[in-house]
């Protein structure tokens, strides 16, 4: 039947969907009722003395502007480096497509039934997708909530491009999680291997946004977190080509996966 494998898969995420997205709405949450706790100008005052590595660390680049305002705040305080924090959900969710079931033997069962290979991981894919978006949107209720319970302020259309923009961000993610499991059969090599991806990116995105104007901000354009910045999305809204980069990659991911996971033998 058509849709079983994505049903099944979902029955079996969305507690953890819940969680995740609970979780990550409280941190949220926590941040806006802050808010009225600082003052935004003296902040911004305080950040203009700092080098810029020192506020690369923190996830501010050259938008102090924008940081004087409660959004940017709650963008950039929430957002802007939370980035390895928001990587993990879709990294264990991209491990269960392939590499999880395989190393306990699961897929072995579930392959000898008749269902495709291809059908396997996109319905699996999808159904993961889908708890991405209902993760992202438990955030989102959880900083209205905050507002709502600090009597916060907020430009409630600006904090969604800055929350929906984290789905495109996590499915790819999740994509790259996936290929890497389908490409190396070992499930602890492959964790690794993303591990070291995502820490690997964090860091060069980190050093392009201090050294702007550099060598370091050329460098900083290989990772996939600088297509990602809190600042920029407050000023500009959705910026269509990096959604539609993060959207074309992960269909070639997928795919390349499917190609993959179909002419090689299923671990045991």
């Amino acid at each position: 039947m058509i849709g079983s494998v994505f049903l099944e898969t979902y029955r079996q995420t969305w507690k953890q969907m819940l969680y995740w997205g609970l979780g990550l709405s409280a941190l949220g949450m926590l941040v806006v009722v802050m808010v009225p706790l600082f003052d935004m100008q003296q902040m911004r005052d305080l950040l203009e003395s700092f080098p810029a590595f020192v506020l690369a660390l923190v996830g501010v680049g050259d938008e102090l502007e924008i940081f004087a305002t409660n959004e940017g705040f709650v963008a950039i305080g929430f957002f802007g480096k939370s980035a390895l924090i928001f990587a993990v959900y879709p990294v264990v969710m991209g491990m269960r497509i392939t590499a999880n079931d395989e190393d306990s033997g699961i897929m072995d069962v579930v392959l000898s039934l008749p269902v495709e290979r291809a059908r396997v991981i996109i319905e699996k894919f999808l159904a993961y997708a889908v708890s991405i978006i209902g993760v992202v949107l438990l955030i989102y209720l959880g900083l209205h909530l905050g507002a709502l319970l600090g009597g916060v302020e907020l430009d409630v259309g600006r904090l969604a491009e800055v929350t929906f923009y984290l789905v495109p961000l996590m499915i790819f993610v999740m994509a790259v999680t996936m290929f890497i499991g389908v490409v190396i059969r070992r499930r602890q090599v492959a964790l690794g291997l993303i591990t070291a991806f995502v820490i690997m990116s964090y860091m060069l995105q980190t050093i392009g946004t201090a050294g702007e104007g550099t060598v370091a901000e050329t460098i900083g354009i290989v990772s996939f977190l600088t297509y990602y910045n809190a600042g920029d999305i407050l000023s500009q809204g959705f910026i269509w080509p990096h959604i539609a980069g993060y959207a074309l990659l992960s269909v070639v991911l997928l795919l390349a996966s499917m190609h993959q996971y179909e002419r090689r033998d299923i671990a045991v």
